[in-house]
């Protein structure tokens, strides 16, 4: 997994709007000017989308206020590093240093980046709590940006935050990441969760996000608290280990243009 932090300068004073969905656009572009195959990939509706941005910092409005000259930042996870290195190396190279948001030219100051394995990343999670486990694991997520789950068989989507929506769909991103080593098939992890993991506390509203004239987002935001049985299974430790991973790859629908990103603390 790559975490890549873009440091981009503003050429105007003004606000935006929500802007996950432009700075999606933004990277894909890049990608696209890297690799065009790889663009057309990751961003293919049938595929698990192996990457997830955070958008620049806002207001409860999801509002970014720019003044022409500072600095700003998001986000984009790289969640399958191999997919990707090809494209980074050729971005490397390249001259282009700028992106488009909307009808402005952001001139890039620089990219950071952090990169992780995996597979002992996912390790390292677990081994950091699981020796204070007991019969329960309390997984207190909060949702910072408008989130929407899928409704299997249905366009509709879910606006609670149902843990056998949340988590075997995180598993799900997981197992594409981690394809020769796939922990457990969705399905038969989904019943556990059905049967294992409830919510406990909750404190949640909806929000609106305007895309556009014609389109807009509604989602929910708050604190949920997961309360998770059989805590010292192998399962558990998974549940608690995907609930960290939430933190890079973001949860639920269109969670590649920042939505459903979290924040995620884990209590024995």
């Amino acid at each position: 997994m790559i975490e890549l932090q873009f440091d981009v300068v503003s050429p105007f004073t003004g606000e935006l709007g929500f802007t996950g969905t432009p700075l999606r656009a933004a990277f894909l572009s890049l990608l696209k000017g890297c690799s065009d195959q790889l663009s057309t990939e990751v961003h293919d509706e049938r595929a698990v989308r192996t990457y997830a941005l955070q958008p620049f910092a806002h207001d409860k409005e999801f509002r970014t206020v720019f003044e022409e000259g500072r600095e700003y930042s998001f986000r984009v996870n790289l969640l399958d590093s191999d997919r990707y290195q090809d494209a980074l190396r050729r971005f490397a190279l390249t001259s282009r240093r700028s992106i488009r948001i909307h009808h402005e030219v952001f001139p890039l100051r620089r990219i950071d980046f952090i990169s992780y394995d995996a597979g002992k990343t996912m390790e390292t999670w677990i081994d950091e709590f699981k020796e204070s486990f007991h019969d329960t694991i309390r997984i207190v997520m909060t949702f910072l940006t408008p989130t929407q789950l899928s409704a299997y068989g249905s366009d509709f989507a879910c606006l609670l935050p149902q843990p056998e929506r949340v988590f075997p769909s995180l598993l799900r991103v997981w197992n594409e990441i981690e394809r020769a080593t796939a922990i457990e098939h969705v399905s038969e992890y989904r019943d556990w969760v059905e049967s294992k993991v409830h919510v406990s506390a909750h404190r949640l509203h909806t929000a609106e996000v305007q895309l556009g004239r014609t389109r807009k987002v509604v989602g929910f935001l708050g604190r949920v608290v997961y309360a998770v049985s059989d805590a010292q299974s192998p399962l558990g430790y998974l549940t608690a280990g995907l609930a960290k991973f939430a933190q890079l790859s973001n949860v639920g629908k269109s969670r590649t243009a920042g939505f459903g990103h979290v924040d995620v603390r884990i209590e024995s």
